[in-house]
């Protein structure tokens, strides 16, 4: 008896181990019924990418008569965006064409004959990249869909060399890698019809659909890869195509997902990605290492890919899915506390900052692609009106003088880090938001270096602030206030003086500069500088896989000097979207608004009091709102309503469990005291995974 169930065990073991590593007969019935409605699944997905005939036509005239393309080098061992995997991209282009009823090329002899000599010319040569992803995640990949839907023409020996190259692929790791690993065996056990490894993998796939405490969705709608590091654009829109490509392939199965994580996905859009598209353009803060030419266009389109599709999964919330394909609907003010980055947009424009702490990766250069980006996680503020500022920029951008940063202007080659390698000092790193606006702050401690740093976003207007600035290098410190593609003429304003289509200008005083329909508003004295150069660039310079061709474009520069070895220095100007110069005379004569600027406190009040806020970097008083006190570091924010003061408070250390406020006036407020004229209480923080996060209160007027 012994003797039998070990010999049973045996059996089964050796029969699962032979269906995942061979197919004896690829005859569409030998699915069972499990399966049969994954397979339709999966070919009718793929049968829906037809490309259109005319690029047929030219993979077809590329062709070789040994299955290669004349147009690849397939000695290339790049590790990034590795060209010689364009092969079995061309493999599938062709074969989806010749399974579709809608290509002239539909069951073509002579595209069929070609189909197989090129998939035959990858599995005899099985090409090897030096990147694990390649031979793991991307050839499988690019593979699968060839093999489904070719399904009924292959040959057992075609079909035993492709097992060889799926079988790499292992359910392992975490995050967008966890689900492209076990997406691939998903796919892999489907076509040697195993349903117990598809149900694994499939569970392995939706157990990324949740709020993660390493790498993963954030519990703020951000995504993080490689640590805490913000990867919108790069892992985490990978991740929300495949989990709506995995959500379309399992439907109607065995193995389909739970109800309520189309929901999940939902949150993703419309709480997470839409906020970083904008004018169809993809935030260059958000698109993580992969910094590539028209890398902008390409990320949005296929985040509008994404939402298209969950609009017809999930078609109750039509109307939300077209407000984000509109993009410009999408109005408000957003902090992503558990990435130190916000966003502030109106309908006309859209303004980012990207920051990193000690908790937060601020950027990484990984198969040398975002070489140049050290600084790119250090206070980046963009601000675009039409979309097109930066669009294809970062060949030609001044890396120690990116948009929003303060850095210390040396000669030295800038570091190629990667995600483990960096590091900051920077503790109070966060913002604040009451949905509408809002204020971000980093207390900037990087190599040396250190600034109180701030940003006031506040309806149309931004105010950056900056001060304590320090360090003991004998280079210059600057922080630049822009750098994007020059475009028609450049104004500067100073007093009663107009100054039309200015170049370049070295150390002057002025109130304010207007170009490209954006305004720059300088309150205090500083030495401003001003470059209007063509200037030469290379994508080679941004990612090695590009080469080394030199191109020039005109770029506008902008940036305060506070000089070498600096002591509490500081700067203050003011963003303005939409600008003329009608509008940059008013601003400045009338000034409505109160800045204080200082090591301790930085605070904007605009003159009519209806909105206003403090960054605290001790316990202190401000002046704003007629008087308002906190017994610990903080950054508050206050709007002035009918009947009521929307306050909204923030911990940028994420290490607070409460704050004492006072406030000049009486409100009403649950465990409020009012004494001595003003209103005491206690704010109770979030704790754990939304330590960081903003508490909105109202004060109801006494």
């Amino acid at each position: 008896m012994q003797f039998f169930l070990r010999f049973f065990f045996v059996a089964i073991i050796v029969f699962t181990v032979s269906c995942e590593q061979s197919v004896k007969n690829n005859s569409i019935s030998t699915y069972n019924s499990d399966l049969l409605q994954l397979r339709d699944n999966v070919i009718n997905y793929y049968l829906n990418q037809v490309s259109d005939d005319s690029s047929v036509e030219k993979l077809l005239l590329n062709f070789n008569n040994d299955g290669s393309w004349s147009t690849i080098d397939y000695t290339n061992k790049i590790k990034g965006g590795w060209p010689v995997k364009d092969h079995l991209k061309y493999v599938q282009t062709l074969t989806i064409n010749y399974k579709n009823k809608s290509s002239k090329y539909y069951l073509d002899k002579n595209v069929s004959n070609k189909i197989h000599k090129g998939l035959n010319y990858w599995l005899d040569n099985d090409f090897l990249s030096t990147n694990w992803h390649d031979q793991h995640i991307g050839v499988p990949e690019l593979l699968l869909p060839t093999l489904f839907l070719l399904e009924d023409e292959l040959n057992q020996q075609q079909l035993d060399k492709a097992l060889v190259l799926l079988n790499r692929a292992k359910i392992k790791m975490s995050g967008q890698n966890k689900v492209w690993l076990s997406t691939n065996v998903m796919l892999r056990s489907l076509l040697v019809r195993n349903p117990d490894s598809v149900a694994i993998a499939s569970k392995s796939i939706q157990e990324e659909l949740r709020i993660s405490k390493g790498v993963g969705v954030k519990p703020d709608w951000s995504y993080h890869e490689h640590g805490a590091q913000l990867q919108f654009g790069n892992y985490g829109l990978s991740y929300l195509e495949d989990m709506i490509k995995c959500y379309m392939f399992v439907s109607n199965t065995p193995f389909q997902f739970e109800d309520a994580n189309i929901q999940f996905l939902r949150d993703i859009v419309l709480k997470g990605q839409q906020w970083i598209l904008w004018n169809n353009t993809y935030d260059i803060s958000a698109s993580g290492r992969q910094l590539f030419k028209n890398e902008q266009l390409k990320k949005a389109s296929r985040l509008k890919a994404c939402i298209q599709k969950l609009r017809e999964l999930d078609k109750e919330n039509e109307q939300a899915y077209d407000a984000a394909l509109d993009s410009k609907i999408v109005s408000g003010n957003k902090h992503f506390w558990k990435s130190d980055f916000h966003v502030h947009r109106r309908k006309d424009f859209y303004f980012s900052v990207k920051m990193s702490s000690t908790r937060v990766v601020g950027t990484e250069c990984v198969n040398q692609e975002n070489v140049q980006g050290y600084y790119m996680g250090d206070g980046l503020s963009l601000l675009s009106t039409n979309g097109k500022e930066y669009e294809n920029v970062v060949p030609f951008w001044d890396w120690k003088k990116l948009p929003g940063t303060t850095i210390v202007q040396d000669k030295d080659p800038l570091p190629i880090i990667k995600f483990s390698d960096f590091e900051t000092k920077s503790v109070f790193v966060g913002g604040v938001s009451n949905d509408e606006n809002g204020i971000a702050v980093m207390d900037y401690n990087r190599d040396g270096l250190k600034a109180k740093k701030s940003w006031f976003m506040f309806d149309d207007i931004i105010y950056c602030l900056g001060s304590g600035i320090s360090s003991t290098s004998e280079q210059s410190v600057t922080t630049s206030i822009n750098q994007s593609f020059l475009k028609g003429r450049v104004l500067l304003g100073k007093g009663d003086q107009l100054l039309t289509n200015a170049r370049n200008k070295k150390g002057i005083t002025l109130d304010w500069v207007l170009h490209d329909s954006i305004g720059y508003l300088f309150p205090n004295e500083g030495r401003k500088f001003l470059s209007t150069n063509i200037l030469t660039g290379s994508w080679n310079n941004v990612a090695k896989r590009y080469r080394p061709v030199i191109l020039t474009e005109h770029i506008f520069k902008l940036w305060v000097d506070h000089g070498a070895r600096p002591n509490n220095k500081d700067y203050s100007y003011l963003l303005v979207p939409n600008a003329t110069q009608e509008k940059m005379l008013d601003l400045n004569k009338n000034k409505p608004f109160k800045i204080v600027n200082n090591k301790t406190l930085q605070s904007v009040e605009s003159i009519d009091g209806k909105i206003s806020g403090a960054v605290f970097y001790s316990k202190g008083t401000s002046k704003i709102k007629g008087g308002i006190s906190v017994n610990k570091p903080c950054v508050i924010m206050l709007t002035e309503k009918s009947d009521i003061v929307d306050f909204a408070i923030c911990d940028p250390t994420h290490k607070l469990s409460e704050i004492t406020v006072k406030i000049q006036g009486h409100y009403n407020l649950k465990n409020s005291k009012f004494k001595n004229g003003k209103t005491e209480f206690t704010v109770y923080l979030p704790q754990k995974e939304k330590a960081g996060k903003t508490i909105q209160l109202k004060l109801n007027k006494n």
